[in-house]
């Protein structure tokens, strides 16, 4: 059984508070859905750990946090479709798993190329830039085996 949280935008996040919107159990949900909805947690746990890590030093003009915002909002996006369908007890439609399910993986593969080289570059101690980077090598195979699995889907 997989339980699906409706995603938390960019000002809950940082402010920590909790989505209103509660979750929905699903029973024997297809591979791609157990991915999506892992990557969907594991960003929302990265893009608060560099909010927390910078804190109040992130320009909020800046283009890298402006692509990691935009990559975010994409895998939300999905995410967000996934779960009203499920709530709705509506059938997701083939032509978004088609479609916009390799978009939510490239989304969450920009996100997480981009989110942890800004969180190693917040980094000061180069012991605790190395497990930075570690981290970021296994989100990058996380993305990758996201985008296998949404091909897989798609096919």
């Amino acid at each position: 059984m997989l339980r699906l949280e409706a995603p938390r935008d960019i000002p809950q996040i940082t402010d920590g508070t909790e989505a209103d919107e509660g979750t929905v159990e699903v029973t024997n949900p297809a591979v791609w859905l157990r991915v999506l909805a892992r990557q969907q947690k594991q960003a929302e746990e990265d893009l608060a750990q560099l909010l927390d890590l910078c804190g109040n030093t992130v320009d909020r003009t800046d283009q890298r946090l402006v692509r990691i915002e935009n990559a975010y909002y994409s895998l939300a996006e999905g995410t967000r479709y996934v779960y009203d369908r499920l709530n709705a007890n509506e059938k997701i439609a083939e032509e978004w798993i088609r479609s916009e399910l390799s978009v939510a993986a490239n989304a969450y593969q920009s996100f997480t190329r981009n989110v942890w080289q800004a969180i190693i570059e917040c980094t000061q101690e180069s012991n605790e830039r190395q497990i930075c980077q570690a981290t970021q090598l296994a989100r990058i195979n996380d993305a990758l085996s996201f985008l296998g699995e949404a091909n897989t889907a798609r096919n």
